[in-house]
């Protein structure tokens, strides 16, 4: 913890006397330009800290999608189904921007092919 209250004193110092640090406007922008003036080498672990906190939003968002599909998806089959299955129902409903592209008849196709069914399906 030395080591970074260290890097933090000599950040604050170095960034209080810099002009180009004066006018920013969000964390994203001190990380953009830390990393185009090259200070990010300078402080490592003040833009390990910088982008950590930028990508916490993105990662609650995640998890939060997939804890509402799964009670979307559990909810309609009133939990009676194994993990392996509620897991590829989950990424199709997270994903079904992509599933949507998916032509269903050449996955009925690829399906048939595997191996001889009793039934045909198209």
């Amino acid at each position: 913890m030395c080591a970074l209250e260290l890097e933090c004193a000599y950040y604050e110092k170095d960034m209080r006397s810099d002009p180009k640090f004066k006018k920013l406007e969000s964390i994203a922008e001190l990380c953009h330009i830390l990393v185009q003036i090259r200070k990010s080498e300078f402080y490592p672990m003040i833009h390990r800290l910088i982008c950590l906190v930028l990508t916490i939003p993105v990662s609650t968002a995640t998890i939060e999608r997939a804890f509402s599909a799964m009670n979307i998806i559990k909810n309609r089959l009133i939990s009676k189904m194994e993990d392996d299955f509620l897991d590829d129902c989950m990424v199709l409903h997270i994903e079904k921007e992509y599933a949507d592209s998916i032509d269903n008849a050449v996955v009925i196709e690829d399906f048939e092919n595997l191996s001889n069914r009793r039934a045909k399906f198209s």
